[in-house]
């Protein structure tokens, strides 16, 4: 296997894909000193030239961020086939939807190395928001790629044995592990948890959130309804006002629709958590920006809802459109799902070994930062154990609101 680097991926393009002019081009590796990755497991470059630039991403048996793990610990090194799998899943997406997803010019299999359009005239959701910008129509874009994927791969479109063989096709063993035992089981060593949030591990670890946990794992293991990104937050989406590209699909396959929304909601909700604590030029300024997340995460949900019923209604198979009640009851029990699955991502988040996410890391304060996960985490709870009684996207944003003020309550009263 060719491992690539700096110095020999010119070379590299010139041989494999000549259809990109390499001349003067100039090559940086993504994450080193950028803020457009956050991403913890690929080796990911990007090569610019004066006719243009292009996105070389390659999965190398270790972990970027972590090169003296063992190579043979699959719960931190997963396969490397998950980048022509992750080709292939862009590929597909592309083609539902466009406007939201990077162009792919080549994969290499034996090299496990694919190339992708530069979407970096777009910046990363999680960078914006976490320095308090507003970005128009975020919960809306992010609904309506989640929903077309969704709809186009599932049992409700595709015929039967068409959904199957997708079903097949995208299987993701080794990726999918990685969520259901680190996201669900929360099985990172607990030596590892960051010193600042280790105390949480006993409330995490309550027998009670446990039980949810695997019985959510056992749905998402289990739920084969359409093919789902399984990784959306704001860290892979590329945004402005105007548009979205969605990145970083290897952990693609088969799943529950819920999860996707789940892990969103997760990534806008920690938005909210860290605005209540850091820094704003104004208390106004600090208001606004938490309406506005609490906007988004509505409009995410009802968004989704109204134009999955729309798909059904419009192209569903005749046995399905036949049934409006089907339709109706099963897009209504996305949302109990939906706040059950973005409790997995919030209890993972606050005792993961990989560090806190950008929104958390700008609290200059610590004991500041240590409030914000509490409410993160303890909302994550809400989220759960609370779940059969969130109904609606307007449930969920009452949830965040009477969770934000029982938790001030009892910070004051200390």
């Amino acid at each position: 296997m060719i491992v690539l680097d700096k110095t020999n991926l010119i070379p590299y393009l010139r041989e494999r894909y000549p259809a990109f002019d390499a001349s003067g081009a100039v090559v940086s590796a993504i994450g080193d000193d950028e803020e457009d990755s956050q991403g913890l497991i690929n080796y990911v470059f990007r090569v610019r030239s004066g006719r243009g630039s292009l996105i070389v991403k390659q999965a190398r048996s270790n972990m970027r961020l972590d090169d003296d793990v063992d190579s043979t610990d699959a719960s931190y090194c997963p396969p490397q086939d998950r980048n022509y799998s992750e080709y292939l899943s862009l590929k597909l997406r592309r083609a539902i939807t466009p406007s939201c997803v990077p162009e792919v010019y080549y994969a290499d299999r034996e090299n496990h190395v694919f190339l992708m359009e530069d979407v970096s005239y777009l910046k990363p959701a999680r960078a914006q928001l976490s320095k308090g910008a507003v970005i128009d129509g975020l919960g809306e874009r992010v609904a309506r790629f989640l929903c077309d994927n969704h709809f186009y791969t599932s049992e409700f479109y595709l015929d039967t044995e068409e959904f199957r063989e997708l079903d097949r096709r995208f299987v993701n063993t080794g990726m999918r592990a990685i969520m259901e035992n680190w996201l669900f089981l929360r099985d990172t060593p607990t030596h590892k948890c960051p010193a600042l949030t280790r105390h949480f591990l006993p409330y995490i670890f309550a027998d009670d959130i446990v039980v949810q946990s695997h019985l959510l794992r056992h749905k998402y293991m289990n739920s084969t309804q359409a093919f789902i990104h399984s990784d959306v937050h704001t860290s892979n989406i590329f945004a402005d006002g105007s548009q979205i590209k969605v990145i970083d699909m290897e952990y693609t396959f088969a799943g529950p629709m819920a999860y996707d929304l789940g892990y969103f909601l997760a990534s806008l909700v920690s938005q909210y958590c860290s605005a209540v604590f850091r820094p704003f030029p104004s208390q106004g300024e600090r208001e606004d920006f938490k309406r506005y997340i609490l906007s988004s995460i509505y409009t995410l949900v009802d968004s989704y809802q109204r134009r999955f019923a729309a798909h059904w209604s419009d192209e569903a198979k005749a046995v399905y459109r036949a049934c409006p009640g089907f339709r109706d009851a099963f897009v209504e029990g996305l949302v109990p799902d939906t706040a059950g699955y973005a409790a997995m991502p919030m209890f993972t988040l606050c005792v993961s070994s990989f560090g806190f996410t950008q929104e958390f890391e700008v609290i200059p304060d610590d004991a500041l930062k240590l409030h914000a996960l509490q409410l993160y985490c303890s909302l994550g709870r809400r989220f759960l154990m609370g779940r059969e009684d969130i109904r609606t996207p307007r449930d969920i944003v009452s949830a965040i609101l009477e969770g934000e003020r029982e938790y001030l309550r009892c910070v004051w009263q200390k």
